[in-house]
């Protein structure tokens, strides 16, 4: 009787053991098949494989490494401003989209025919701020991009009085850096939000100040084939050679 009872004992956790090594098989199984579904879905639906890829998305992040206290100076956007009024653009329904690098290709076939971009020498050193807050339900972003022109002259008084409220595209660049950056779009462009001119004992100038509600950032500008900051500006006296 004893023996007998051994003998059962482990016959069953021979059992137990086989089963445990099937549910572990399955489950294996099982998560192959998860992901064979996600590539395919990945590849006939990409918004609908959206949420599950998203995780590797993060994946592909990864760590964000260090930089030097060279990459964080302040004060580095130069002085000069590039805007595009987006009644100049020849589509507002087509505007172009950064690639995974936020790579963004432009040209002069952005503008309509006839148009040249509006080209800003700021007195200070320009500034963005961007900044995203959650909220109850969701998350909500600001850009807002700050310039200040010198003088009292009638050419920014003109522009003060024809654009304030209107929506532009913002380009502009760092300090011995070649790369320009592209903030706005046609669909949300960066609004003129708030001028103030001054003339009194603390200077003669107007700030502009541009906001757009959005949580996306500023991209990167990717040119044309043989175009550059100057092909947008091309008929535009006030740039010169850009």
């Amino acid at each position: 009787m004893k023996k007998s009872l051994i003998t059962s004992t482990g016959l069953s956790r021979k059992g137990a053991q086989y089963a445990n090594k099937r549910q572990r098989q399955l489950v294996k199984c099982l998560l192959w098949l998860f992901a064979i579904c996600m590539i395919l879905m990945a590849w006939t639906e990409p918004a609908s494989a959206h949420v599950g890829l998203s995780l590797a998305t993060m994946s592909l992040i990864g760590s964000i490494d260090d930089v030097t206290d060279r990459e964080t100076h302040g004060n580095e956007i130069a002085y000069q401003i590039v805007l595009i009024a987006c009644d100049q653009l020849a589509d507002r329904f087509n505007f172009p989209q950064p690639d995974k690098d936020r790579l963004v290709k432009i040209g002069k076939s952005l503008l309509k025919p006839g148009e040249a971009a509006h080209y800003f020498e700021a007195h200070t050193i320009p500034t963005l701020l961007s900044n995203t807050e959650k909220g109850d339900v969701t998350t909500t972003g600001t850009n807002t991009f700050t310039a200040l022109l010198g003088g009292d002259r009638t050419q920014v008084k003109n522009f003060v009085e024809e654009y304030s409220g209107y929506k532009f595209i913002i380009l502009y660049k760092h300090i011995k850096d070649t790369v320009w950056h592209i903030i706005g779009e046609a669909e949300r462009p960066m609004v003129l939000n708030n001028t103030e001119t001054k003339d009194d004992a603390d200077g003669r100038y107007t700030t502009l100040t541009f906001v757009r509600n959005s949580v996306y950032l500023d991209c990167l500008v990717d040119w044309e084939t043989g175009e550059s900051i100057t092909t947008l500006l091309e008929g535009n006296p006030a740039a010169g050679n850009g």
